[in-house]
């Protein structure tokens, strides 16, 4: 099993701004211990957390919440996480107690004052990330939200790393070992420990790259009324035909084989039928989001195609309808690549992903992602006898480095059931 951990330290307190020993005490976050969290958020910001994890003290569930703030994810309080306990130091002024706190500081050992041992913190780190890996899966990215003292202690315990050293390094370039709000990674394989990056303050955190391809399978929705009839469709919806419903389960039946890891659909109706049926097979529950909506067309919605074709089609090669109540092409753009990224970071390494969405979503994704000109693409389907964007029809791309790659372009149900099968 394989775990990422991104370790970081709560923002500045109260007790932290006046030169108070802060323990198993709390104080709350100052509004500069705020921004420091929020900061550390912004650092994390493109990473998907699986599972979060936070010492009991508030200062820390509140680091936690800003840095988690619109991920989805509320952190769990695993008391094993709290700070080191400092006895009777606690609360006290550095200034009140300096050769005490320099002898204890020294031996990383607070017994002698009524706190907690070297010993006792070493096999409280390590019971805590037991505790914690047994609540994980493999490729799990995980944020910790506790302490600097305890962080000193994870970075000897469980990374192998000569505390002592590291923080005379700090101290030489005036810099705090364990900033407020810095950021640790790590990671747990098969029973080994690794640091990846030493604790560093938000500003100067360099994100480290998750290696991984993800897998994406994107299915048009079965045919509709609307396309029956050849009523333009796009922010309207219309229900799938009996015909649109075998179609759907012909992608259901040709992907029955891939493993999705989870499923996004177009919040219209014809697409979330679509997927519900295609998500049969697979025991998941298909999540809705606008983001995978069709193009609004504005005032063309359900007009005959055929007594506008030539607007139409100028219309689409520009993707302009903002002038008519719609979209236009930066605001589908923006909604694609808003859509990509989220899939994109919550996937890991080698998981597939179902997206359901619309044909005109399909073309701009060729577009704007790919750079396929329409007008070519359709062309090419015509040479090579196959329809460009058939209803129930499933297009395979990947992500991989921070980079999309056409696998399959657009295919029926039926000619992916071959290849797939």
């Amino acid at each position: 099993m394989k775990v990422r951990f991104y370790f970081v330290r709560h923002g500045e307190t109260l007790f932290n701004k006046r030169g108070r020993v802060s323990g198993v005490s709390d104080s709350p976050l100052t509004k500069m211990g705020i921004v420091q969290a929020k900061r550390a958020g912004g650092a994390l910001h493109d990473i998907w957390f699986d599972k979060a994890f936070t010492s009991p003290a508030e200062r820390c569930i509140n680091t936690a919440a800003c840095v988690l703030e619109g991920k989805g994810i509320k952190a769990e309080i695993i008391d094993g996480l709290h700070e080191y306990d400092f006895g009777r130091l606690e609360g006290s002024r550095f200034t009140s107690h300096p050769d005490e706190l320099k002898k204890c500081f020294g031996e990383m050992d607070f017994s002698a004052v009524d706190g907690e041992s070297r010993e006792k913190c070493e096999e409280r780190v390590r019971e805590t990330f037991r505790e914690i890996l047994g609540k994980c899966d493999d490729g799990d990215r995980v944020l910790i939200a506790s302490h600097g003292y305890f962080e000193l202690f994870v970075i000897r315990t469980l990374l192998g790393k000569d505390a002592d050293t590291f923080r005379r390094l700090r101290e030489a370039e005036n810099r705090s070992p364990i900033p407020n709000g810095g950021i640790m990674v790590f990671e747990y394989e098969d029973g080994e420990w690794n640091v990846l990056s030493m604790p560093e303050e938000p500003e100067t955190y360099m994100p480290y790259a998750e290696q991984k391809k993800v897998t994406f399978y994107y299915v048009r929705h079965g045919e509709t009324l609307f396309n029956m009839y050849n009523r333009m469709q796009g922010s309207c919806d219309s229900p799938l035909t009996a015909n649109g419903i075998h179609q759907a389960e012909l992608a259901r039946d040709a992907l029955k084989n891939v493993d999705f890891a989870f499923a996004y659909t177009s919040s219209s109706k014809r697409a979330r039928d679509t997927a519900e049926i295609i998500c049969q097979p697979h025991g998941i529950t298909p999540e809705l989001t606008p983001l995978l909506k069709e193009v609004n067309f504005g005032d063309f919605e359900a007009v005959v195609r055929d007594s506008w074709q030539k607007e139409i089609n100028e219309r689409h090669m520009t993707e302009t309808w903002d002038d008519v109540g719609g979209e236009n092409a930066t605001d589908v753009k923006l909604r694609i690549l808003d859509m990509l990224d989220i899939a994109s970071r919550r996937a890991k390494n080698n998981e597939n992903v179902l997206l359901v969405s619309h044909g005109t979503y399909y073309l701009n994704i060729l577009w704007q992602i790919f750079d396929i000109d329409r007008e070519e693409y359709f062309v090419n389907c015509r040479k090579e006898g196959r329809q460009g964007m058939p209803n129930g029809g499933i297009f395979i791309f990947e992500y991989a480095d921070g980079r999309y790659k056409i696998r399959e372009l657009m295919m029926a149900p039926e000619e992916a059931a071959s290849r797939l099968g």
